[in-house]
């Protein structure tokens, strides 16, 4: 079989004018095409690696500020909370001082009404007491009240024991020995001589008594030696009579406020 070559050299120049063509307009389109959108592919890829860089440093960023309101505002409440306790103490400290002054000016108060209660009362009862003392012994002795004291107040006399007897006499011996009578009543002259007289004979030596009226003693006789006393009067039974009063009373504050009295001095 024989070739024509000049078929053969015209199909192969067809083939590489076709594959030219193909090249130049069809392959190189496509390849330059694909090689863009590969590009474009890796651009947006990359795009999108940034704004994920950009978010995750973003929400870095946000639990940074959380982070650092977070602890403002623990800060915040901390300071808030030591400002509220700081004036809560404060203002309870005030309060308590206040009340412990209103207390205290309370208590004052209530001690001085009770002074002054205690006061009247043992004016009072001190009246109550020589009154009915006087109605008393006149009714049950049937003779005058002065007369009565007397006799018991030299009866009081008459049972000092020998060795106060003695001292008695020996202190009337010095030279500035003075012996004093003190009655509530004012004495008449002969009920002076009659206790003048009773001492004398009693102590075994000549005395000169001083009288002198002292109606504080409600209802008595006071006997003063150079020093020492013996004496018979209501007084003693009315200063019982009058702590006792403040006993009772002092228990009955205390009931009320809870707090112990200190007693009124007699």
């Amino acid at each position: 079989m024989s070739i024509d070559w000049f078929t053969f050299t015209a199909q192969i120049l067809n083939f590489l004018v076709l594959v030219w063509l193909l090249t130049h307009f069809l392959y190189q389109p496509i390849t330059k095409a694909m090689q863009e959108r590969q590009q474009k592919i890796a651009d947006e890829h990359q795009k999108s690696l940034e704004i994920q860089q950009q978010a995750a440093a973003k929400v870095t960023e946000y639990e940074e500020k959380t982070a650092e309101l977070i602890h403002a505002k623990d800060e915040l409440l901390a300071e808030a909370g030591k400002e509220i306790q700081s004036w809560r103490e404060e203002h309870l400290a005030r309060a308590r001082k206040e009340v412990d002054q209103e207390k205290e000016d309370w208590y004052r108060a209530l001690h001085r009404e009770r002074e002054s209660f205690l006061r009247e009362a043992r004016v009072r009862m001190a009246g109550h007491i020589h009154h009915m003392s006087q109605c008393v012994l006149k009714e049950l002795a049937n003779a005058d009240l002065q007369q009565q004291t007397i006799s018991v107040f030299l009866e009081r006399i008459s049972r000092i024991e020998e060795q106060q007897k003695l001292k008695f006499r020996d202190l009337l011996r010095t030279p500035d020995s003075r012996v004093l009578v003190e009655s509530a009543l004012e004495l008449e002259q002969s009920d002076r001589d009659r206790i003048s007289k009773f001492i004398s004979e009693f102590l075994d030596i000549q005395v000169d008594v001083e009288y002198r009226e002292r109606p504080d003693l409600i209802c008595g006789i006071d006997l003063h030696i150079s020093g020492y006393k013996v004496a018979w009067n209501l007084q003693e039974p009315l200063e019982e009579l009058e702590e006792e009063f403040v006993r009772s009373l002092n228990e009955v504050i205390t009931l009320e406020s809870g707090v112990e009295s200190t007693p009124s001095a007699s």
